[in-house]
């Protein structure tokens, strides 16, 4: 390991965290160190990316010299700033103590870290969208020595200068390629391992991440644990970062932060939290062509929380018939509608939509429910919902949170069904890979409904202005 490999790890968590830090306040307790860790290396993994598009045609061999010292000098200033700054207050977590036998969770989440280790170092990329889409890039930049402008074939065929490239997924986001080359120019060489192994970090940003936000709203320490360790022991995403290479690990980690990082707002109503939480969803489209219509999704579900009750009902009433219309649009090629649906592969031929649907729709209940990617999660949060349905119905935070979450699944649906994707949901090599980018936060909203007390520590805030103010 070079010096120049350590400052490129060292540079996204330190600028990443002093924004969190500065953001949510100091640190008072181990699970909010936990949680700024997560978000902050993830935080700072975005920003680096997006530096190294803003360097333009640069020597890959320069990429890090020329980031990582502004970079490290803001992360410096801004964890000074964060310091001196008064203590914003917020939630105090409840004080509980980890059971004994609880801490072997943490162990088998290492046993398992140590075999997906094994995996990333010793096997080169193997999935097909790995080296087809994701990885192709960085590779080409790497091995040219160049962070070169991808462009569709006619205009590369037409290119005089020999400064461009073009591939079949030449307008896929960029966003995992030029971070690959961030990792990669620092050790050297192209290296499938050092590339890999980003994805593991991901891996425990995600699981440092979910545990401190649950921690911070209110879960007491067992079951903030118990939680984290059902995310990180499920298979579908110990295969993701085993065999790196896909971009959804990075949208499932990215939106779960976003989600959090609301909830967290909704109870305290300090503006820190919801500007993280802007940051992470406006950077879902970075990431992977759906994530356009996550940050839709979301931004929709926020803006609907912010919503007053008559407008809400009328929201609700008009949902059905705006999607009927955008459906209508794009049957009938309008522009600018149709052109986006096509980006995310939707289809107007109806008879082939009709012809596969039954066998796509089998495909999803059994992926999500008959194989083995996902242990007990769906049947767990499907029980969680029955037992825990007055928790659900005292929180408002925690309704509208469901309320995302069944617009997110409405969106998988549709994606299945109504694109051409449906093809790979028929042959299970896309309905769990999918389904795995709103896994993580419907994970944390059914571990957020097991609290003790939970429509106590929801929207503080709200309440507190409803009280009318003295004289």
């Amino acid at each position: 390991m070079t010096i120049a490999y350590a400052i490129a790890w060292i540079t996204p968590l330190a600028f990443g965290s002093a924004i969190v830090a500065l953001l949510q306040g100091r640190l008072r307790a181990g699970h909010a160190l936990a949680q700024t860790a997560g978000y902050g290396f993830m935080l700072g993994a975005l920003a680096c990316s997006i530096g190294v598009a803003l360097l333009g045609r640069i020597d890959v061999a320069r990429v890090v010299p020329a980031l990582a010292p502004a970079l490290l000098a803001l992360a410096l200033g801004g964890w000074v700033w964060a310091w001196l700054r008064a203590d914003t207050g917020g939630i105090a977590a409840q004080r509980s103590r980890i059971h004994p036998l609880l801490w072997l969770l943490l162990v088998l989440l290492a046993a398992r870290a140590a075999l997906m280790i094994d995996e990333i170092l010793l096997r080169p990329m193997y999935p097909w969208d790995a080296w087809a889409a994701w990885l192709m890039k960085p590779k080409a930049w790497m091995l040219g020595g160049h962070v070169d402008r991808f462009v569709p074939f006619a205009e590369w065929l037409m290119d005089a200068g020999g400064t461009l490239r073009t591939a079949q997924a030449w307008n896929y986001p960029e966003m995992i390629g030029r971070l690959a080359v961030w990792f990669s120019s620092a050790w050297g060489e192209w290296n499938a391992g050092v590339v890999g192994a980003i994805w593991l970090a991901v891996w425990v940003a995600l699981l440092a991440g979910v545990y401190g936000q649950l921690r911070a709203l209110g879960l007491d320490s067992s079951r903030a644990l118990v939680a984290t360790y059902a995310l990180g022991s499920l298979p579908l995403i110990n295969v993701h970062v085993a065999l790196a290479g896909y971009a959804d690990l990075w949208i499932a980690t990215v939106l779960a932060f976003a989600c959090l990082s609301w909830m967290r707002w909704l109870a305290t109503r300090e503006w820190g939290h919801l500007a993280l939480a802007a940051l992470f969803a406006i950077s879902l489209p970075m990431i992977k062509l759906e994530g356009g219509v996550w940050l839709v999704v979301f931004g929709g579900s926020v803006l609907y929380e912010r919503m007053p009750p008559r407008l809400r009902r009328i929201a609700l009433g008009a949902a059905p018939l705006i999607g009927a219309g955008v459906i209508a649009a794009y049957l009938l090629r309008w522009p600018v509608i149709a052109p986006l649906l096509d980006r995310i592969g939707l289809t107007a031929d109806i008879d082939l939509l009709a012809d596969h649907a039954p066998d796509v729709i089998s495909a999803t209940v059994q992926g999500l429910f008959a194989q083995y990617n996902w242990h007990l999660l769906w049947f767990a949060v499907a029980l969680t919902l029955v037992l825990r349905f007055d928790a659900l119905r005292r929180s408002p935070a925690l309704r509208v949170f469901g309320l995302f979450l069944v617009l997110g699944c409405a969106f998988l649906f549709a994606l299945f069904v109504l694109t051409p994707a449906g093809k790979w949901a028929e042959s299970f090599t896309a309905v769990n890979r999918l389904s795995l980018q709103i896994v993580p936060s419907m994970l944390a909203f059914a571990a957020l409904l097991w609290r003790r007390d939970a429509a106590a520590q929801v929207e503080p805030a709200r309440m507190a202005d409803a009280v009318p103010a003295g004289p």
